[in-house]
């Protein structure tokens, strides 16, 4: 699967949400599906619109 090409604005939602898990994981907090499943989302909005698809 192609890398989607990613808005500033995605990118900097991206790194906001890692930010979160990297808090979470000094917390002690290390399985974090959510924060993948989050990331994932961006993704994958940003390859279906690439592909035109809504």
């Amino acid at each position: 699967m192609p890398k989607p090409k990613l808005t500033v604005w995605e990118k900097l939602r991206i790194v906001a949400i890692e930010a979160q898990g990297v808090k979470r994981a000094a917390a002690g907090i290390e399985h974090q599906p959510d924060i993948d499943r989050r990331i994932n989302g961006i993704k994958d909005r940003a390859r279906k619109r690439a592909n035109g698809s809504k």
